[in-house]
C-alpha cells in the first residue's frame, strides 16, 4: 500500500484547446494545454516524486486507487456550518469541478509514468469530494 498526499487546492484539468497554425502553404489545427495546467500537473508530479521511496518501482500491474479531494470551506458559509466542519463533520462538496473528467484526469496524467507505469493500470477507483480547513488530495494506492 502506498499513501501520498498532494498540498494545495485542487485542481480540475481543463479540456485541450486548439489553434490554427499556418504554415508554408498549409494551414492545420494544433491542440495544446494552458499554462496553468502545465503547471499543476508539474507540480503534483514534484510533489509526488518527493513522497516515494527512494527504491519505488511504478505499478506495472492492476492497481486500485482511492482519493479524496478537499477543498477549503467558502467564505459565504454561516458560522454554524464552519462550526459543524471544525467538529469533525464531513460536508461534501457537490459543485464543479466535476470528479471524473476533470479532477481525476489532471491527478492520473500527473502520475503516469511515475506511480504507475500507465493509468490504464488502475482497475478500481474510489473517490469523493469533501471539504476541510486544509486543502489537498490524498491518495491512496493497493495492489488488486
Amino acid at each position: 500500500m502506498l499513501k501520498l498526499v498532494v498540498k494545495g487546492v485542487p485542481q480540475p484539468k481543463q479540456s485541450a484547446r486548439f489553434r490554427i497554425v499556418k504554415g508554408k502553404g498549409k494551414e492545420f489545427v494544433q491542440s495544446y494545454q494552458s499554462k496553468e495546467v502545465v503547471e499543476n500537473e508539474r507540480n503534483i508530479a514534484f510533489d509526488i516524486k518527493s513522497q516515494l521511496p527512494l527504491d519505488f518501482v511504478p505499478f506495472s500491474k492492476a492497481i486500485g486507487m482511492k482519493a479524496i479531494f478537499v477543498f477549503p470551506p467558502l467564505s459565504s458559509w454561516p458560522k454554524k456550518k464552519i462550526q459543524e466542519l471544525s467538529q469533525g463533520a464531513i460536508i461534501f462538496k457537490d459543485t464543479k469541478p466535476d470528479l471524473t473528467d476533470n479532477l481525476m484526469k489532471g491527478l492520473c496524467d500527473a502520475m503516469s509514468g511515475i506511480v504507475f507505469i500507465d493509468d490504464a493500470k488502475i482497475a478500481e477507483v474510489k473517490t469523493r469530494k469533501i471539504y476541510g480547513f486544509i486543502p489537498r488530495i490524498e491518495i491512496e494506492f493497493y495492489e488488486l
